[in-house]
């Protein structure tokens, strides 16, 4: 009992994220792709050289593992977000509780947090980097208020640049700023400090050789499996080929409280720079600078797609900086807590209450389809899934090569335990190093038949315009769920 009482936030956390991690419903697309990205390794397939994928590999592989062990099904790795989402919000808790708030207020800034992902919860890179980020962050602020002894070993340096480095492993653009920020904020908490200039190097150097490791390990893994051309062309040269966008001025457009946020985070961010600045030889001002510099380095993640995912990862960090503004007095003021409490409770409510009702309001537990056995799924899509797969699997039985034009595609092939390289991620840009066009002139040479979407695609990443012009030079020759059919030759088999 007195364990429980102990770490009660620990399991309060655990079972807010393992229910929503639960409750999801099938139909996140990015979740979809992460399951697949996983699947294939699983199976055996090499990232880049046997399927598509644009970032760097570390998150796909963990959830490899865990379907090697457990089994594929994608609430493996729904189950696996829970966990990572739980250790995000004792973070965010333990960085609160330093800077002043009181175990009450410190519950809102994580609730919040959950309320922001609670339709994306799973095992994905951008949660996983920021897991990374808030603990390197939680490191050095412990070390600038003289919290963290081993600070000036070595070894822990070391230590704390293997989980910079982990960071770019990730997502190599995102991980990247990331990891350079941990290290200047290393060296703006050796500043601070005071320390020797000798001591400060060796310590920089091995936290640096920490990142260097890790980069270096990676370069072995690719050149081992010969996959480096491809992970080359695909992730490093093939980006500039990605086209598609989606602005900032775009998100503040979307919906009012969009607009509150997009307004009030640059205003949040300015202040605490100011005030940072202004106090800069005080722990205070300290503070508030060393969470801008952690900051400003997921700023790349919404670049180019400054989407509502993108924008609540990067600006949770900054979500700190209103506790650290505020004197630690306030946050244990008895109405402060009151009000802090009150709202940790109506979003706990919500977040246990509302979405599981909401889910089970129109869906059910998915028994059909043995990837996605134990995910809750509505009965239209159910039966879409399986009228497409009998249909696909009976031209394949003739000897037809069958392509979904879909960004949903993998859906109905996971259930044939089939992947086509490219086209399951039919995108805009570079989901692989082939754009569209060329794709679907190569696939036009041969005796293929196309299931398109029988309805403009709304989503901003699917080339509507490559596909239309297909359209024109192909034969329709039937519908099958939400798809229609088209032949190269004038007759689906």
């Amino acid at each position: 009992m007195r364990y429980i009482k102990k770490h009660a936030v620990v399991f309060f956390f655990l079972a807010e994220s393992l229910v929503l991690a639960f409750f999801q419903t099938l139909g996140n697309t990015d979740r979809l792709w992460n399951y697949v990205f996983a699947e294939n390794i699983a199976s055996g397939l090499l990232p880049y050289r046997d399927f598509n994928l644009l970032q760097t590999p570390l998150s796909c592989a963990i959830n490899a593992v865990f379907l090697s062990v457990f089994g594929h099904h994608m609430i493996v790795i729904d189950l696996l977000g829970g966990i990572l989402f739980t250790c995000i919000c004792m973070l965010l808790y333990r960085l609160c509780r330093t800077l002043g708030a009181s175990r009450i207020t410190s519950l809102v800034i994580p609730q919040f947090f959950l309320m922001l992902f609670c339709y994306n919860v799973f095992f994905e890179y951008s949660c996983l980097i920021l897991f990374l980020q808030l603990l390197l962050l939680k490191e050095d602020l412990f070390a600038l208020r003289g919290q963290n002894k081993a600070y000036e070993r070595p070894a822990y340096q070391f230590l704390l640049g293997v989980a910079a480095g982990l960071t770019v492993l990730c997502k190599q653009t995102f991980g990247l700023f990331v990891a350079a920020a941990s290290w200047l904020c290393g060296l703006y908490v050796l500043c601070c400090l005071k320390k020797d200039r000798k001591e400060s190097c060796k310590l920089l150097l091995a936290r640096a050789a920490g990142v260097l490791c890790v980069g270096l390990l990676f370069l072995l893994y690719l050149f081992g499996t010969g996959t480096f051309d491809d992970f080359w062309d695909m992730a490093v040269a093939g980006i500039s080929t990605f086209s598609s966008s989606y602005s900032y001025i775009t998100l503040a457009s979307e919906k009012g409280g969009y607009l509150i946020a997009c307004i009030g985070a640059p205003v949040l961010i300015v202040v605490s720079v100011i005030v940072g600045l202004w106090k800069r030889r005080t722990l205070y001002g300290q503070t508030l600078l060393l969470i801008c510099f952690y900051g400003f380095g997921g700023l790349i993640n919404m670049y180019p797609m400054a989407n509502a995912y993108h924008f609540s990862v990067t600006v949770m960090p900054f979500l700190l900086l209103i506790v650290a503004l505020l004197p630690s007095s306030l946050w244990h003021h008895r109405l402060i807590n009151l009000v802090g409490g009150a709202a940790a409770a109506a979003l706990g409510c919500y977040l246990v209450i509302c979405i599981p009702y909401d889910t089970l309001d129109d869906h059910h537990l998915c028994t059909t389809l043995d990837q996605f056995e134990g995910i809750f799924i509505s009965d239209d899509m159910e039966e879409d899934i399986l009228t497409v797969t009998a249909y696909v699997c009976a031209l394949e039985e003739d000897g037809k090569t069958v392509y979904i034009l879909d960004n949903r595609a993998a859906s109905y092939f996971l259930p044939l335990h089939e992947y086509h390289k490219y086209y399951d991620m039919f995108l805009k840009g570079n989901l692989g190093t082939t754009p569209p066009e060329d794709l679907l002139a190569a696939a036009c040479e041969e005796d293929v038949i196309f299931l398109l979407p029988n309805s403009e695609r709304k989503e901003w990443q699917y080339p509507r315009a490559e596909v239309n012009a297909l359209k024109e030079e192909l034969h329709k020759v039937g519908s099958v769920g939400e798809f229609e059919v088209y032949a190269v030759t004038g007759e689906a088999g």
